[in-house]
């Protein structure tokens, strides 16, 4: 059975799209060179061209599903990706304590040696791994359904996350915990939610090893920071 983290499946796109550009080469290159059947190579090259353009499209929307599921795998596979895959999923690693903004007056500090990956088209605009293992994701998005809690299940659909447990419930912010299982593995998670003028902003911690209480303390730690 193949153990390859799954996002490095997308090279295999990539190697399916040289190819196809290749192709697309040969069949200019052959309708330049026989001026009697240039009818049908010309319409040949047209077809692959398009062809070449759907697949560039699927191509880019693998990229943006595979890069908001990167930071769900462990913090040692991140740290075998290449400089490529890196860049292209916009993972940056940080050499040391680093504050961290998450918007024009919030910050927070995240250790030595952490993956930091931002977004600037998508609902999840930043996720950090933390050497421990820890995910942080900050999520902001716009809905019509009131129910935060439902627009968390929405955010987390993938990981149809369980035993949702609300610890704060105020009007436009709710604190609650949750768990799931991913790879075989049951991860914690702590999530504060608040909204304002129908914008929600979703800020997540998860971890595997830690138990909930760790986790819990952790999340506090980091959301300490956010008050001052």
């Amino acid at each position: 059975m193949d153990n390859k983290p799954v996002w490095r499946t997308i090279l295999s796109v990539a190697f399916g799209l040289f190819a196809l550009v290749r192709l697309a080469m040969t069949c200019n290159k052959m309708s330049n060179n026989s001026s009697s059947s240039n009818i049908y190579q010309t319409q040949s090259y047209q077809n692959m061209t398009s062809a070449l353009e759907d697949s560039k499209n699927n191509y880019q929307n693998n990229i943006q599903d595979l890069s908001n599921d990167i930071f769900y795998e462990s913090y040692d596979s991140i740290s075998k990706l290449g400089d490529s895959e890196m860049a292209i999923y916009r993972i940056k690693k940080v050499k040391k304590d680093t504050l961290l903004p998450l918007d024009l007056s919030a910050k927070i500090n995240i250790d030595a040696n952490s993956y930091i990956q931002k977004n600037f088209d998508d609902s999840l605009k930043l996720a950090v791994k933390l050497p421990d293992n820890t995910s942080i994701f900050m999520h902001s998005y716009e809905a019509k359904n009131g129910d935060a809690l439902e627009n968390l299940k929405s955010l987390k659909k993938k990981k149809d996350i369980q035993n949702i447990s609300l610890k704060l419930d105020e009007p436009n912010s709710k604190f609650v915990s949750y768990n799931y299982k991913h790879n075989g593995k049951k991860y914690n998670g702590y999530a504060l939610i608040s909204k304002e003028d129908g914008q929600y902003t979703s800020i997540e911690f998860e971890n595997n090893k830690l138990t909930k209480d760790e986790l819990e303390m952790k999340t506090f730690v980091f959301l300490s920071q956010l008050t001052k």
